[in-house]
């Protein structure tokens, strides 16, 4: 596999050829997303796989997320295999993991209990503590961008991930990294976010997996009643979903 682990830099005639090359190599075995974000594959090649192949405008996407994630030595986030660039898209080619939603998983559910979902947190924060010491803040830590596998929880989706900057672990950029609403931070909205702001969405997480409720705009009374609920929600864990998501980031 390494002589796949290809990141084409450049776009003269000769590299277009070579990324074109590489890109009908793979074989489309279904089309798992597609959207303005661009196109997300499940491929094969040479018999080898099964892949995801992610295609993202070239306006949208951050080279230096995806060159951070194949650096990345976390079996919690996506094995990055190969990188390239075509003229109209970048796209990445990672370890498929087979599995379900945690979205998914708890509409199955009424809630997790403890130990679970603790586990689930545990893996979560195993792959965003990766991420930040490789200088990248997720941002959009949510139950559909979760999946649970045979070997634990793993992190996806970095549409929304932005590199780490400065000492106070604040984000690159001018646009705000607004998130999935109910579980992104409120900074994501109307300041900066930093990896603070990934704290907030892990511990709404938890919350979400305690309580079965969205912690959204509409059901946030519910969410919030149900955590003080200690015939729900065990005192000392409950006291950690509050810290984790206290208004104040400090």
């Amino acid at each position: 596999m390494a002589e796949r682990r290809r990141r084409i830099l450049g776009l003269n005639n000769d590299q277009i050829m070579h990324a074109m090359g590489i890109d009908d190599a793979y074989h489309v075995e279904r089309v798992l997303a597609q959207g303005r974000n661009g196109v997300t594959e499940l491929v094969t090649i040479e018999g080898a796989g099964p892949f995801v192949r992610k295609k993202m405008p070239l306006e949208d996407v951050n080279r230096s997320i995806w060159a951070a994630l194949a650096g990345a030595d976390c079996p919690r986030l996506p094995q990055v295999v190969a990188t390239y660039e075509m003229p109209d898209c970048f796209v990445a080619v990672y370890d498929y993991v087979p599995g379900e939603t945690l979205e998914d998983a708890m509409g199955r559910v009424d809630a997790l209990d403890s130990d679970a979902a603790l586990q689930v947190t545990q893996d979560v924060w195993e792959a965003i503590a990766a991420l930040h010491a490789c200088g990248v803040a997720h941002l959009d830590i949510a139950p559909g961008n979760v999946i649970i596998a045979a070997d634990g929880a793993h992190l996806v989706d970095f549409g929304n991930a932005r590199p780490i900057i400065g000492e106070a672990g604040e984000v690159e950029g001018a646009t705000r990294p607004k998130g999935t609403w109910g579980f992104a931070a409120p900074e994501q909205f109307f300041s900066h976010a930093s990896v603070r702001s990934d704290v907030f969405a892990v511990g709404r997480l938890l919350g979400y997996m305690l309580t079965g409720i969205q912690p959204d705009e509409k059901c946030i009374g519910e969410f919030e009643a149900a955590l003080r609920d200690e015939s729900r929600v065990a005192l000392p864990v409950r006291r950690l979903v509050e810290r984790a998501t206290d208004f104040e980031p400090s």
